[in-house]
């Protein structure tokens, strides 16, 4: 017996770990126009499926290792997946009506019926009287909150009743709890950044309830995954500096990193928004860009960011009043330099 146990593991050792199973997403859309190619966003980037004559598509992926929320876009029209390994998922829709008649079977069909039919109701559908969620709120502050708040609490609820009558995966759950609540906040970011003037003193006591950290561990994972962090990020600088411009003030600094590490705790959040707002300066305003430097070098002394920063900084030097022009070729009307 101990010969064969032995033999055993040797083979499963030689057979390394386990690959992944295939995952299949295919569909057939009716009266789709010819000429384009159906595209997916995904982890890696767009990968590319051609559309028959008859309307029918197919990708296969044999590396799907996690579920992966993916943007679907063919002709202009457009909308979101979520992908799991092992999946055998089927579209169907009619062009025409591509929103409305959206519907999917095969294995993971229950999470995509779910998000095609939020997606509908939501966004693209009748009105409902609720904000969109491409839209941003309007009105007063209290207004403007009011409104991402029930919009937060209808989609809640439509996701707790659906995951009743459906076999909602739990890590979907999560994700699409995230995904709701981070555009919540995203919403009132955007509105604070409009409407600068007369927000309350306790305007952004909704960032305590905002699962920024949980959105840290998700960047990188999808296309959606990053877009939701981007919205979120351009939002919050906002939040920092309202009109994007550093103070020359050198204490300036300590209170904006002391904002956002209070705020968003040490996350990828945090570093993009610092970064967008540095980068910003160095090209607008080097006076503020200069008087922050000091305390960007405390908390970012050996990165790619902070090499990136130096890289910057040398570059804008470069082009200053007074230097020398770098050394440049174009090219005339004719293709000649």
């Amino acid at each position: 017996m101990l010969p064969s146990l032995w033999l055993l593991a040797l083979s499963s050792a030689l057979a390394g770990p386990p690959q992944p199973p295939r995952t299949v997403f295919s569909g057939h859309l009716d009266h789709a126009p010819a000429g384009d190619s159906v595209r997916l966003f995904m982890d890696k980037g767009e990968v590319k499926a051609p559309l028959s004559a008859s309307g029918d598509f197919r990708f296969e992926f044999n590396d799907l290792k996690q579920n992966t929320p993916t943007r679907f876009s063919y002709s202009g029209q457009r909308t979101e997946l979520y992908l799991m390994p092992g999946d055998q998922l089927v579209m169907h829709l009619d062009f025409k009506d591509f929103d409305k008649t959206l519907t999917y079977s095969g294995r993971g069909s229950e999470v995509n019926n779910y998000l095609a039919q939020a997606l509908y109701k939501y966004s693209y559908g009748p009105d409902s009287g609720l904000l969109r969620i491409q839209d941003f709120p309007k009105g007063t502050p209290a207004e403007a909150v009011e409104a991402a708040g029930a919009l937060r609490q209808a989609r809640r609820e439509f996701l707790a009743s659906y995951a009743k009558a459906h076999p909602l995966p739990a890590s979907f759950r999560r994700d699409e709890q995230l995904a709701i609540d981070i555009t919540w906040a995203t919403m009132q970011l955007a509105y604070a950044a409009r409407n600068r003037e007369n927000l309350p003193d306790d305007y952004f006591d909704f960032l305590a309830a905002t699962p920024v950290r949980e959105l840290n561990q998700h960047y990188g994972r999808s296309f959606l995954d990053n877009s939701l962090m981007a919205n979120f990020v351009m939002g919050y600088q906002y939040r920092l500096v309202p009109d994007g411009k550093f103070s020359t003030d050198p204490t300036e600094g300590r209170r904006i990193y002391q904002t956002a590490t209070a705020e968003l705790g040490d996350t990828k959040a945090r570093a993009w928004v610092l970064r967008n707002l540095i980068f910003g300066n160095i090209r607008s305003n080097m006076p503020g860009a200069q008087a922050f430097y000091p305390t960007f070098r405390q908390y970012n002394r050996d990165s790619t960011l902070a090499r990136e920063v130096r890289q910057a900084f040398a570059d804008r030097q470069k082009l200053a009043a007074g230097q020398p022009a770098p050394a440049f070729a174009l090219v005339d009307n004719t293709g000649k330099k």
